[in-house]
């Protein structure tokens, strides 16, 4: 097989990944708290190392040691999140909160702690804050958040501190724990809005710089016009790669039916 067509059908895979990538985003364009993904591509040369995460970027059709050294194959770099700040959308809801500044609200799930930007919460028939999965929100001491039902206006500070109350007597119940990370990329995506903790020895970080917003939602921070923008890139590019590989086809195909016959 000829060399080039394996050449363009790894170009082709990493732009059908980045389409993949591009397709996630815009389905999460009204998700609050969802942060957009890319991919970062890279130039590889032959010959490879033996690890099989480059598998699908070799020559198939040739041992490594023997593929072309002057030739380069395309390989994912890295898949990384963009932890940028969306837009705040005013709901008027006391439970919908919004982070102003770097850091996550932490809430307790059946596999864990996990970390989270969605705001969207809610309370339960026991009147545990919780997010619309039913996780708990946690306070600054890691404990569930009760507010009691009928226990008058809920006001949440920016510093996190709720307190409940008319007016006269206000009652102060928790403060809402928000932490961050100096890293953000030690996270991954678990859905639903939620960030799993990937290397055990890192501490979540407490913040004196975010601040909370009571009554918002922050949206995504995808940008539909750019993601469509990078979406007809993408197709532009896999078409290419179609015509590279369709020529170099029919040039095989000429080479072995025309060039080659026996007059």
């Amino acid at each position: 097989m000829h060399e080039g067509l394996i050449i363009a059908a790894s170009g082709g895979v990493k732009q059908q990944a980045k389409m993949d990538v591009l397709a996630n985003n815009l389905a999460n364009l009204n998700n609050a708290g969802f942060k957009s993904d890319g991919l970062v591509f890279r130039e590889i040369y032959p010959p490879f190392e033996e690890d099989p995460n480059a598998d699908a970027s070799k020559n198939a059709s040739l041992p490594p040691n023997e593929s072309n050294r002057n030739v380069a194959y395309v390989a994912v770099d890295n898949l990384y999140t963009d932890h940028s700040q969306g837009v705040f959308h005013n709901t008027g809801n006391p439970l919908d909160l919004a982070l102003d500044g770097e850091g996550f609200f932490e809430v307790d799930t059946p596999q864990g702690p996990r970390y989270t930007r969605n705001g969207y919460f809610r309370l339960d028939t026991a009147g545990n804050l919780v997010t619309q999965d039913g996780n708990y929100v946690l306070d600054s001491q890691k404990q569930k958040i009760v507010i009691a039902p009928n226990s008058g206006q809920i006001d949440i500070a920016s510093s996190g501190i709720i307190s409940v109350g008319n007016g006269l007597a206000n009652q102060t119940l928790a403060t809402i724990r928000f932490i961050k990370f100096e890293d953000p990329q030690v996270l991954a995506k678990e859905g639903n809005g939620l960030y799993k903790l990937m290397d055990n020895e890192v501490e979540p970080q407490a913040t004196d710089e975010t601040e909370i917003r009571q009554g918002f939602l922050e949206r995504s921070n995808v940008n539909s016009i750019e993601e469509m923008t990078n979406m007809i890139t993408a197709i532009r590019a896999f078409e290419a790669y179609q015509k590279v590989i369709q020529s170099l086809d029919e040039a095989d195909d000429h080479a072995v039916n025309s060039i080659g016959r026996v007059v």
